[in-house]
């Protein structure tokens, strides 16, 4: 995968999974069918799947992403760490959106906190991860970001 093509199939696939959740998820059966209580439907598990199949395979394009940027060698290299803490850090937010729109109305409150809690520090710990990232390779984000604008005035 040397060139960069595989990165639009990446995001048809997110694309037409979210799509598909949401067309499926919204069907009259699986809007009426229930999972053990009424107000978990089949319909919010469709989603549930398609959200998180599409966080995983974001997160897969994540890597595959670094793994291309570091084997560009020199100073864009040095891009890969801030690309991937910032990948986390929209996983990992995302995910949390994901998972309580799904699980809401089986947890507890005493669970519930604890979840939140648990993705509040993921998110903080992701987001100290960005910014270290930056801090470390501040040189190749003004080199790239130098780069970028020369290539919109020339």
């Amino acid at each position: 995968m040397n060139n960069w093509i595989w990165i639009g199939k990446f995001v048809i696939v997110i694309a037409a999974a979210l799509a598909l959740g949401e067309v499926l998820g919204s069907l009259e059966l699986f809007r009426s069918t229930t999972l053990g209580t009424p107000k978990v439907t089949a319909g919010s598990l469709v989603r549930f799947i398609a959200h998180g199949g599409a966080l995983v395979l974001l997160w897969l394009l994540g890597q595959q992403l670094t793994r291309q940027i570091r084997a560009l060698n020199g100073g864009l290299a040095r891009l890969a760490d801030p690309v991937l803490a910032l990948i986390t850090l929209i996983i990992t937010a995302s995910a949390y959106v994901v998972l309580i729109n799904f699980s809401a109305a089986l947890l507890g409150e005493n669970l519930r906190s604890f979840l939140d809690w648990m993705f509040i520090f993921g998110i903080l710990a992701a987001a100290v991860w960005l910014v270290w990232a930056l801090f470390q390779n501040s040189e190749a984000v003004m080199e790239a970001i130098g780069k970028s604008g020369k290539a919109k005035t020339g």
